[in-house]
Parts: structure tokens; sequence; C-alpha cells
């Protein structure tokens, strides 16, 4: 699922549009919020618009800061999930009115967390380091997709596609499956009709930085990408240390994401600088208001 970006004006003041929301009732039913348990170590969320069960939405072990920026479309340049702001893990169960949009969905999620949380929030713009893709020397190597039926994954928060591990430590997913998943540290993305508006978002997102198109492209094109991240660090960056003496046997490690998007799809992503927004947090309770 695509989370919609707030329009310009909500981004230009946050509470303006949470009051317009309330306004027009925008706001679940009934909502419940309750601490994650301490021994739970994944976040999963199923129900709401779009799945099988649209009328209650349910979410465990969900950090505030993962919450927040699903729900405005926030960048993870804009505002990293394990923020210290933001780091609290809580269990979610709401009903869902009959006939509401996913749009509207994100909406109530908003509104309850400025109910609940008291969460205040407004964007800065600020200079960042930027990446820009251009076509690489050596020629686009992605190829034109292919007719078939996309089939999309229920779940509200898009989860990763189901998949078994290679023997060269990679991901593999189902034939006819899209997706993009990660195990030890190697990253596998399948996509069989991809906009480079939509590579863009990815990039983005993996990166932790804006990543600007300049190639030109206007077509869509068959993905097929393998990288690998050093988890170590990623763990540290996190804050999760601890975790570090675990990870034995992840297996070899691979060309970084700079360096197989060029090898792979003959895109070349050059560092930059430029202007960008980033989420400030004036306001957020570390404990919600009761049910």
């Amino acid at each position: 699922m695509r989370f919609p970006i707030l329009p310009p004006a909500c981004l230009m003041s946050v509470g303006m549009c949470f009051a317009a929301q309330m306004a027009y009732g925008q706001a679940f039913e009934v909502a419940s919020i309750t601490p994650a348990s301490p021994s739970e170590s994944t976040i999963s969320c199923k129900g709401g618009p779009g799945t099988t069960d649209p009328g209650l939405w349910r979410c465990s072990n969900v950090p505030l800061g993962f919450l927040i920026s699903k729900v405005y479309g926030f960048e993870v340049y804009q505002l990293r999930p394990n923020d210290p702001c933001c780091r609290e893990r809580f269990d979610f169960d709401a009903k869902v009115p009959q006939g509401t949009t996913r749009e509207q969905f994100n909406r109530m999620i908003q509104t309850l967390l400025e109910e609940r949380f008291k969460l205040k929030l407004h964007l800065v713009k600020k200079e960042m380091a930027t990446y820009e893709l251009s076509v690489a020397e050596g020629g686009l190597k992605m190829k034109q997709p292919e007719a078939r039926i996309a089939s999309e994954p229920e779940d509200t928060w898009s989860p990763p596609p189901t998949f078994t591990v290679g023997k060269d430590g990679y991901p593999v997913f189902p034939e006819g499956r899209a997706g993009v998943a990660g195990a030890s540290g190697h990253y596998r993305w399948v996509g069989f009709d991809v906009s480079m508006q939509e590579m863009v978002k990815t990039l983005s997102f993996y990166l932790g930085r804006p990543v600007i198109d300049v190639t030109g492209l206007t077509g869509r094109y068959q993905v097929s990408l393998k990288w690998w991240i050093d988890v170590s660090w990623l763990l540290e960056s996190s804050g999760r240390q601890d975790d570090i003496k675990d990870l034995s046997g992840l297996g070899r490690p691979g060309p970084t994401l700079i360096r197989a998007v060029q090898e792979q799809l003959g895109l070349k992503l050059t560092p930059g600088k430029g202007q960008g927004e980033v989420v400030v947090i004036d306001h957020l309770e570390k404990a919600p208001t009761r049910n």
C-alpha cells in the first residue's frame, strides 16, 4: 500500500490539518492503545481498508516513529523510525467505520496520534546529502515490462513477500511475486512494472537520503537487484549494540546498493547536496491518554 503525502497546505501547517480532519469526523469509532510486550520482536499489522478485514485494524509492537512515518508518507531521511523521540512501541486495536477509504484511514491514525499522544510536528527545510540518479556510461540494463497480472499484498503496511533464502544468501520469491526483502543483510528487489518515480522512492528509502532523477526516462521497467548492507553497522546506528554479538553466519558480503544499481541496472548514483525537508517533533507524550 502507498501512503498519500499530505497536500502542501497540510505540510505547511500540520496542526491546522489535524483540526480540519477532526471537524470532518475522520476518527476511529473505538480505539485501544497499550504498551507492547517487551518479549515481542516483530511488527505485525493487519486489517483496515483494502484487506479481508476492513472493519478492524490491529497493529502490534509498533514504534511510534514507524507509525508516524507511514501515515504521513514521510521518507526515512525525514524522520527515522528509531529517532530517540519515537522509539516507544505500542499495540493498537481500532474499529474502522464501514466504507472508510485508505486516505481516510491514514487521517484517522493521524487524529489518534494527535489526541492520545498529543503529537505536534512540523517540517523544516534543510540542506542535506543527496544522490543524483542518471544512466550509467555502459547504458541502461533494465528491460521493458512483460504483460502480466500484478498481485499486491493485502496487508495494510505492505509487508515483504514470502520468501526462501537461496544458496547465495539472498531472498528468493515465489515465481511471479514482486517486492523487496532482506535476510541477514542480503537484500533483493524484484519488480515487473516499475516507474522511475517508484525507483527513486525505493532507492531513497534504502539509501536514507533523497534521490533526484535526472535520467530523463519516462517508461516502466523490470527490476532485478541484489545488494548487501552491513548489519552490524545498522544495529549499532539504531542503538542495538547488544544484538551485534548474535550476528554469526551471515554469509559472504555482496555489492553495496550504489554499486549494485550501476552493475545490475545500468544506473548511476552520484553524491551531491540539495534542499530537503525534515520532520521536527514539537511534542509527543511517552504514554497515551487512557483508552
